[in-house]
């Protein structure tokens, strides 16, 4: 089920009622009872993939509690379960083998096989000690507020969480339900009914063979737009409905059209695959610690493999080398443009903004006529561009001032009665969902 659709929302209520009506040892079961329910819901032939899985893991750390060999071996199992689910056609069709056909990814398989692997590394560095038990485990994994398109949790702070359980709290539940509503409205009023049909029309337009009409610099701010209320809206909402649960999960963006650069463009955009491919991929390779070349280097296979994780695409491939060279670039335009920060911003703004084509396009020859319907610099898709991308900043200005001022809100949501509360979430999911429009899945659910 997805998080904005009807159907969701009234079986939240019941999962939700029941968790807190039920002693506190039975709440974790019935967590754990919910969170098949949702995903069964949402596919249950998968279920069997991600408890075999998942048992691998827990029962590798349980039969070999220290050694370094079982947790490599447990870990080149994980990425073979990727990589025979997501990328076997892509890497057959790279080497000459064919490719051809298609792949039924199973649900959430790139978020919780990263996860899988995070544990498996912490383990080798310390962090986790005893084995979890089994319930813990299998709620670290299936917990469903993340477990479809993250955020991407690290397994030493929030299996411990799920160890020591969580006491009702009402300011935090009425936090929950403002964030998962601000989720609800980027995803559903802006992602939806204002720009994917625009996004989809501008594609089908420019990406088609005759013609040569649009710039794809609209398309391109358009998409970026899309998909940040959606992702953004997503991770708002998984955030939300893990503390009406009273979890905290991470915050995944912080405002990433107003980095001043792609280093902190990737500080603020999907914050904890960037933080796991920082700790997991990056330091272990030599971060920049092995000289200048190696430096480069590193940064270049990061953004590639994450890049490749989006998708098994040479599009995605594309996007991540973009914006590895991006991030090379920046280090050597840094010392030229140091007294210029208004020209960086929209310099590499600009560049972020171009990524999203390969991004958005679904095949490399569309890609190939879109780069051709760049040309036209002044014209009016131009001028539309310039007006979307101030209208993403405003907006991007507007969410950075509500979340700073958030505590005071969430101080003040604390104190209304739950009758009032009531009624406001009954107009509040009235007015939402008088704004579906098109399909409401989630971009990041086909990945």
């Amino acid at each position: 089920m997805a998080f904005c659709s009807v159907n969701f929302l009234a079986t939240l209520v019941f999962l939700v009622a029941v968790y807190w009506a039920l002693p506190r040892r039975a709440r974790r079961v019935w967590l754990l009872v919910s969170s098949f329910i949702v995903y069964m819901a949402a596919g249950w032939h998968d279920l069997f993939l991600l408890l075999g899985v998942t048992f691998a893991n827990w029962a590798g750390h349980k039969l070999f509690p220290s050694g370094r060999a079982p947790r490599v071996a447990l870990i080149v199992g994980d990425l073979g379960v990727l990589a025979w689910f997501k990328y076997r056609l892509f890497l057959a069709g790279a080497v000459g083998l064919g490719g051809a056909g298609s792949l039924i990814i199973p649900l959430g398989l790139s978020f919780y096989i990263f996860q899988l692997i995070a544990y498996q590394v912490e383990i080798m560095r310390g962090l986790i000690a005893a084995p979890p038990t089994f319930l813990s485990f299998l709620l670290y994994i299936f917990f469903f507020p993340h477990h479809q398109a993250g955020p991407i949790m690290r397994p030493h702070l929030f299996i411990r969480s799920f160890l020591e359980g969580r006491r009702w709290s009402p300011g935090r539940f009425k936090v929950g339900l403002l964030i998962v509503a601000w989720g609800l409205f980027k995803k559903i009023w802006i992602a939806d009914f204002l720009l994917s049909g625009r996004v989809n029309a501008l594609y089908a337009d420019l990406a088609a063979s005759g013609g040569h009409r649009g710039n794809a610099l609209l398309l391109a701010v358009a998409y970026g737009a899309q998909i940040y209320a959606d992702f953004s809206g997503y991770s708002d909402i998984a955030v939300g409905l893990g503390r009406l649960f009273g979890f905290k999960l991470d915050r995944n963006f912080h405002q990433p059209y107003l980095a001043g650069g792609p280093s902190e463009f990737w500080r603020r955009w999907h914050v904890t695959l960037s933080r796991w491919l920082r700790d997991f991929l990056y330091i272990p390779l030599g971060g920049n610690r092995r000289g200048a070349w190696r430096t480069r280097v590193n940064v270049m296979i990061v953004m590639v493999l994450g890049g490749l994780w989006h998708g098994a695409a040479w599009t995605f491939v594309l996007w991540g080398f973009l914006h590895g060279l991006y991030l090379l670039l920046e280090r050597a335009v840094e010392p030229l443009l140091e007294r210029f920060r208004a020209l960086k911003y929209l310099l590499f703004q600009t560049l972020i903004m171009l990524a999203w084509l390969p991004f958005r396009a679904t095949r490399v020859g569309d890609l190939a006529v879109l780069v051709t319907r760049l040309d036209g610099w002044v014209s009016r898709d131009l001028l539309w561009a310039g007006a979307l991308f101030a209208a993403v900043v405003g907006f991007s200005r507007a969410e950075d001032a509500l979340e700073r001022r958030f505590p005071r809100i969430a101080r003040r949501a604390a104190l209304v009665p739950e009758p009032a509360l009531a009624m406001g979430c009954a107009a509040a999911v009235i007015l939402l969902f008088a704004g579906i429009k098109y399909d409401v899945m989630f971009i990041y659910q086909r990945f």
